[in-house]
């Protein structure tokens, strides 16, 4: 399901064992995704043993992707794709952008 995301995504963070593991698919703008995996980096450092293992798809660009009209029925499985804007229309995950701190 996370990889259903990979088309937008401009990487994969995935957290295992308290460690952070990443692939990167194409570059952002600046340095938004070097931020945006500092802010885990430092919630893994503030709270050792405290998140769990997971998979998250980032997307660092403003515009949302993820269309509800898409995504629709009771079989419909949109990506979990995260991002720093969603709205009324779209299923994009909002995600704090912590990219404004580093620029």
């Amino acid at each position: 399901m996370v990889e259903g995301a990979r088309r937008t995504a401009h990487f994969k963070l995935v957290i295992l064992n308290d460690r952070v593991y990443v692939n990167k698919y194409r570059k952002s703008i600046q340095t938004r995704d070097l931020f945006t995996m500092w802010g885990i980096v430092q919630l893994l450092r503030r709270y050792p043993g405290r998140l769990p293992d997971l998979e998250l798809m980032f997307d660092c660009d403003d515009l949302p992707a993820v269309r509800s009209k898409d995504y629709q029925g009771p079989n419909a499985s949109p990506p979990p794709l995260f991002r720093y804007c969603s709205d009324g229309w779209h299923l994009d995950i909002v995600f704090p952008d912590w990219s404004f701190w580093g620029w």
